[in-house]
């Protein structure tokens, strides 16, 4: 019942929209910048990045332009446009490696990442766009398994037509196929350029924009990311659906304001769980001053069939020196997402941007957790970012356990075994170099100082401090 009345909202929403439509306007959706004046189907990200934007953009510029393989004549009246991309990273992870507990393990290791990326995105008519993206991403040198996210051999990450259904006062697309997914800041829905391998789901999004709204009604299976299938074709996982609708208003004068609901249906062998997520983000700034908030409620069923409450905040601020040597910006924010007296019962996120947001460690998944955070980033030239983030870590409800990124307890720990709260503090150091427009070089350091929960909780695998060191080289044509 409590899926009806939030679907039925959300269609009406959307019909009401959709009805005050008369006059044709020219295709919009997710553009990128591209010679000749066209736009593909969405943007290209290079890796998470830590400005105060999005980072799933390109580099910038017209790197694009006068290159071969752009530009492409295509029937009559269409382009094509083939592009890709590789990236080298080295990790050296001390204490952090998943070994069989995930988050501060005790397991070290050293270890290169690969990625191989070709895309080819191309326009049939005014109408009618499409994008087909090839992936292999592969790990070398490691002593022990890799991640769900490090590795994927040989595979069909993108393949999704753009078909203009109506054009009004506003346009409406259809995008159907295989697709990266992003909604808003990110927080709970991401294809996060970060992992190897890339994160892509199944299905259909019906992408609405007008001069006030942007309205995103979906339906999609994320396909399997686990080492069963690190070799094989990549198929949507029939256990798994995510669909709701998102939408931001674009009329106020100096800000945005997202609105959501957001759906998660998950079956298992013991059962399953059902998230609904109706939340929304408030963001945008006056003169030099930024500001952010987004929170949300979450209803449902439980794995264990009780009833499912739970809830997130986000809440920040910050300042923009333009003035000052070095441009820096400063922010100060607080991220809570609840826990439980249930392990498993709390806050559940989806498909989630942790490492941008919550570590470059990737140490805590966005469950009950607490976590106050500064950043300070810097740009002593054009081409050179550094970015400094520290984060100080803890429980939101000390009977329930901390959880990795993929929502499992970490350590297998069970409710009331959590000696303390304080889980820790992260320290994120990051250089971020542009070659030029198609070359970066990035090196980044982080330390975790473990906290008394370490030291006081019986069954974790060490209380000693994590560090990660990392560089990696970028290309694309």
């Amino acid at each position: 019942m409590r899926r009806t009345w939030i679907a039925a909202i959300a269609g009406v929403l959307l019909n009401g929209v959709v009805a005050r439509c008369h006059e044709p306007q020219p295709v919009l959706v997710e553009e990128r910048i591209v010679p000749a004046g066209h736009s593909i189907t969405d943007c290209i990200d290079h890796t998470d990045c830590a400005g105060s934007k999005s980072c799933d953009c390109c580099l910038g510029g017209h790197w694009l332009a006068e290159k071969p393989l752009k530009d492409i004549a295509l029937g009559t009246s269409g382009w094509l446009d083939v592009g890709g991309s590789y990236r080298a990273r080295h990790h050296r992870e001390t204490n952090m490696r998943p070994g069989a507990t995930g988050g501060l393990s005790g397991v070290d290791d050293s270890f290169w990442l690969h990625q191989t990326r070709l895309w080819f995105d191309g326009e049939l008519n005014s109408r009618l766009r499409f994008r087909v993206g090839l992936i292999d991403a592969a790990s070398s040198g490691e002593r022990f398994p890799s991640r769900a996210r490090e590795v994927n051999r040989h595979d069909l990450y993108q393949a999704h037509v753009n078909a203009v259904v109506y054009e009004g006062e506003g346009t409406l697309t259809a995008r159907v196929g295989r697709q990266e997914v992003r909604y808003g800041s990110a927080r709970l829905m991401m294809a996060p350029g970060w992992a190897n391998r890339r994160r892509t789901h199944d299905g259909v999004r019906f992408i609405w924009e007008s001069d006030d709204w942007e309205i995103n009604p979906f339906w999609i299976r994320p396909v399997f990311r686990d080492r069963a299938h690190f070799r094989t074709f990549d198929n949507p996982n029939p256990n798994q659906q995510l669909y709701g609708v998102f939408s931001t208003y674009k009329r106020l004068e100096n800000d945005k304001l997202d609105l959501y609901w957001l759906a998660y249906d998950l079956l298992t062998s013991e059962g399953g769980a059902r998230y609904d997520t109706l939340g929304g983000r408030y963001y945008g700034g006056v003169d030099a001053w930024v500001y952010e908030f987004e929170g949300g409620v979450q209803l449902g069923e439980n794995p264990d069939d009780t009833n499912h409450d739970a809830g997130f905040f986000t809440g920040g601020g910050g300042r923009k020196f333009a003035s000052v040597m070095w441009q820096p910006e400063l922010w100060v924010f607080y991220d809570w997402a609840s826990g439980d007296n249930t392990v498993g019962n709390g806050f559940h996120t989806y498909v989630q941007r942790v490492h941008y947001y919550l570590g470059f460690m990737d140490l805590f998944g966005r469950r009950n957790l607490e976590d106050l955070n500064v950043r300070l980033t810097t740009r002593p030239t054009q081409q050179l970012t550094l970015v400094a983030w520290c984060h100080f870590f803890s429980l939101a409800n000390g009977n329930d356990v901390p959880y990795n990124t993929n929502m499992r307890p970490f350590a297998g720990l069970t409710t009331g075994s959590a000696g303390s709260q304080t889980l820790g503090t992260e320290l994120d150091l990051l250089a971020t170099y542009d070659v030029n427009e198609q070359t970066q070089l990035r090196m980044g350091y982080s330390h975790f100082w473990s906290g008394t929960f370490y030291d006081t909780t019986s069954g974790v695998p060490t209380n000693l401090d994590a560090n990660f060191l990392y560089g990696h080289f970028v290309h694309r044509f």
